[in-house]
């Protein structure tokens, strides 16, 4: 029989011009949340109920910075969301943000708008590959990248990362054979989620040589690149060498930073003029660049204005992820969490559990009413594991914990 614990703690709502508290708990289904007014995922879409802690998708219950509110309220206000343009000033914006957090400064002619990170990843594909060409994934990896290619006929070829001592390197052998398999493109995930692993730029120099030798297109996905959870900077794939950036297309947004998901809102930055040109044209086609008005305010304002609230976001978020490691540690020493140097998911390696308890995802669905992401969505090396987003109120994490706890040891 399942069984529910009691319902989640009660919620607050949010009030004009209050400072950033990452400990108030917000009623998300009001407005038609996917993470919480209905639940489901690829495994489990009869997911749902009101007293099931979710736990599962990549965007976090805080409030965006206050400026940014404050700005979408006044673009409310005025009234009249007519079309809108990302001017000069915008793109200056996005440089000056990366210039002054990652130490990279892409020229502005490079940067092209983009409504969201997995469309551009279909364009591309469908503008520099044909169908059947070979695509390269390094599994177990964000799971839409799969669908991006086989959807749009593609090759899906796995280049599965190696895990030593509890944690991800490339598999380069690997990778070389895929590429002289004739692959046409990497699908680069930088940081990687679901782990949270930050290559460094010696792996990614390894990595580019392949690239190079066997003439690779690399799309890289940063979007969860702006959250360091440790000392070391971001790398970015474009700026570890020019014949990086010659063969590379990079995808940024603010979304998973400021929590904007639901705004359409990315850069893409293409150094090549060549394959820059080819691809606007193609985004052009598929009506791909015009700019979202409330997307396009919230980007220049949480990157203009944004700092210090994400400062404090990440203070935040380092304790969650200590608090989660010290949680299991103490009281789940079947679970062993992944240390991520980025971001704001922890990805939980217990194979042995999920195989007594006979699929450790739906358990904890049933038994603890707490909705992590099922490990076997990422593909091959998933299995056994669940990602725990930890971007959330620590009382409601400290409850998930808990209840996942109580679960267990029934």
């Amino acid at each position: 029989m399942t069984t529910r614990p009691a319902k989640a703690m009660p919620t607050a709502t949010a009030e004009h011009g209050a400072d950033p508290d990452f400990d108030t708990v917000y009623d998300r289904a009001t407005f038609g949340s996917a993470k919480w007014a209905n639940q489901w995922d690829e495994f489990s879409p009869r997911v749902r109920g009101e007293d099931l802690l979710s736990l599962w998708t990549a965007d976090m219950d805080f409030r965006a910075p206050t400026t940014v509110i404050d700005r979408l309220r006044a673009g409310a206000d005025h009234g009249i969301y007519g079309y809108t343009l990302r001017d000069p000033e915008h793109f200056q914006i996005v440089q000056n943000w990366f210039t002054v957090r990652h130490g990279w400064t892409p020229p502005v002619e490079t940067l092209l708008p983009a409504p969201a990170i997995m469309s551009s990843v279909a364009a591309i594909l469908r503008t520099f590959t044909a169908p059947g060409d070979g695509v390269i994934v390094q599994s177990p990896v964000y799971s839409p990248n799969f669908e991006a290619i086989t959807g749009n006929h593609r090759r899906l070829l796995v280049n599965r990362l190696r895990l030593i001592d509890n944690r991800y390197e490339f598999d380069l052998d690997n990778l070389a054979e895929l590429a002289a398999s004739g692959a046409k493109v990497l699908l680069l995930c930088n940081p990687h989620n679901p782990s949270g692993r930050s290559w460094t730029a010696d792996e990614l120099l390894a990595v580019n040589d392949i690239c190079a030798r066997y003439d690779l297109l690399v799309i890289s996905d940063e979007i969860h690149c702006d959250i360091r959870l440790n000392g070391r900077p971001h790398v970015v794939y474009a700026s570890i060498s020019s014949d990086a950036a010659r063969r590379a297309f990079i995808c940024t947004a603010p979304t998973k930073t400021f929590n904007l998901a639901g705004l359409p809102t990315a850069t893409l930055s293409v150094a090549d003029p060549s394959l820059r040109s080819e691809l606007l044209n193609a985004m052009r086609a598929s009506f791909m660049i015009n700019a979202h008005y409330f997307g396009r305010l919230a980007l220049e304002t949480a990157y203009t204005t944004g700092g210090p609230w994400l400062d404090r976001l990440t203070d935040y978020l380092k304790g969650n992820v200590a608090f989660v490691h010290e949680f299991v540690q103490e009281r789940l020493p079947e679970i062993t969490p992944m240390p991520p140097d980025a971001s704001f998911l922890v990805w939980l390696e217990a194979r042995e559990l999920d195989g007594r308890v006979g699929g450790l995802h739906q358990f904890l669905v049933d038994r603890a009413a707490v909705n992590l992401y099922d490990g076997r969505v990422y593909g091959p090396g998933g299995e056994g594991y669940v990602r725990l987003n930890v971007g959330c109120p620590r009382k409601v994490l400290t409850e998930a914990l808990e209840r996942i706890d109580r679960a267990l040891s029934r």
